[in-house]
């Protein structure tokens, strides 16, 4: 993301901070609404290691704010360094909330660059026992012990005073960062799910239900194939969808792409002959506007234009997309579909594009499956970067839109690469 890279270097981040260049440099920065100022996650669904990481910014909070943007990057990091978004036993937990509390008191110990007016800070819980140099489970304990004596109400407290974005917000999946829905889940996260031991929260298991546990794995394992009759998951069901709304910069630049030759070439078309009062009529040429002549021309073709909002796809590329979509519209009808690895928006295209949602893995099956659904479709173009698995075929003329210049063996189709 330019706006990133270019707030990196105006606020002289990595010349103040170059311990932290490494961290930097496996996240990859994301522009979006989705958040009110800046969160970090996970990029992929358990993932163990910090490897991808997600920095989900709001561009527009820090074109107000700049001078906030590198003490939040350093909550975030971190937030990072510290292991709060990989190490399973900050997400073990009875109290996910002042597990919460306990991980911002960390990652905003350190920090002495300016941060935006409320956050919690150590001095304001020096009453409950916390100090600087305590490891986050310390103050976790410390904190816990205040709730339940009733000292500490984190009803008060919670959400509200967090820098960043942590939980859902009320209403479903549309929170991002720390332990929600791009930390591994897309479940439209709650207290109750939060604490559920499908997701490994919650109170130690009981003695009866590990012998329940116990027990079932005996039954599998005495079972004729001696437990070695598993069933392996298709990957394609392990893929997850993230609906992450994303934000595009379109600079109002004219595409580069010659689309009326590639859809030439790409679409066999039949010609339409319409009668022109205008158009001299072949067996009786004087009687212009009384006799009409035939006028033969292509017709508009309805196109299923296809956008890969999957998380490989950088801001860059995405930005790239908009003017090319404008300029293919003026040659065909357009219907846009939004799809990682599954389908989230699909509407006529009616207005300049100026946000997709998604940010999970790729697949491009969707795509093909919703174009046998739709009705008088003469096409199918895809812009994405060509990291995902394709169907074998499509009965559909198929233009892959390439925004990397990496190798691409399609399946089918043609392959036109985006400037």
């Amino acid at each position: 993301m330019r706006f990133f890279d270019a707030m990196l270097e105006k606020t002289q981040f990595l010349r103040k901070y170059p311990q932290y260049a490494g961290v930097i440099s496996r996240m990859e920065p994301i522009a979006t609404n989705t958040v009110p100022v800046m969160a970090v996650a996970l990029r992929r669904l358990n993932s163990r290691d910090c490897s991808g990481l997600l920095l989900l910014v709001n561009v527009a909070y820090f074109v107000e704010y700049p001078e906030y943007f590198a003490g939040v990057l350093l909550h975030e990091i971190h937030h990072v360094v510290c292991g709060h978004l990989s190490d399973e036993k900050f997400h073990r937990v009875a109290n996910p909330r002042v597990m919460e509390v306990a991980m911002e008191l960390t990652a905003n110990e350190s920090i002495h660059e300016a941060l935006p007016k409320g956050g919690i800070h150590l001095k304001d819980f020096a009453s409950f026992g916390i100090a600087a140099s305590q490891s986050t489970l310390e103050r976790y304990i410390l904190l816990r012990r205040a709730v339940e004596c009733g000292r500490l109400r984190m009803k008060d407290l919670w959400s509200a005073a967090m820098l960043d974005t942590h939980r859902p917000r009320k209403g479903g999946s549309r929170g991002a960062g720390l332990g929600d829905v791009l930390d591994g889940r897309a479940d439209g996260a709650s207290e109750k799910n939060w604490s559920g031991s499908d997701w490994g929260l919650g109170a130690p298991a009981t003695q009866s239900t590990l012998d329940q546990m116990r027990e079932r794995i005996q039954q599998h394992l005495r079972g004729p194939a001696g437990g070695a009759d598993d069933q392996r998951l298709d990957p394609t069901q392990r893929r997850m969808a993230k609906e992450l709304q994303r934000v595009l910069f379109d600079n109002g630049q004219s595409g580069l792409i010659d689309w009326a030759r590639v859809l030439d070439e790409a679409l066999p078309r039949r010609r339409l002959i319409r009668p022109d009062y205008v158009h001299p009529n072949r067996r009786f040429p004087t009687r212009v506007g009384e006799i009409p002549g035939r006028r033969r021309r292509f017709p508009k073709p309805h196109l299923l234009v296809a956008i890969d909002t999957s998380g490989s796809m950088q801001g860059e590329a995405l930005d790239r997309i908009a003017p090319e979509l404008r300029r293919l519209a003026s040659h065909a009808r357009v219907t846009v579909i939004e799809c990682d690895s599954a389908v989230h928006r699909v509407y006529p295209l009616s207005r300049r594009l100026e946000t997709v949602v998604g940010g999970g893995d790729t697949d491009f099956t969707p795509v093909f499956d919703e174009a046998r659904r739709e009705n008088g479709l003469d096409g199918i173009v895809y812009f994405t970067d060509g990291k995902g698995s394709q169907p074998s075929s499509s009965a559909l003329p198929t233009v892959w839109a390439l925004t990397h210049a990496d190798p691409f063996q399609a399946n089918f189709g043609f392959i036109v690469r985006v400037p």
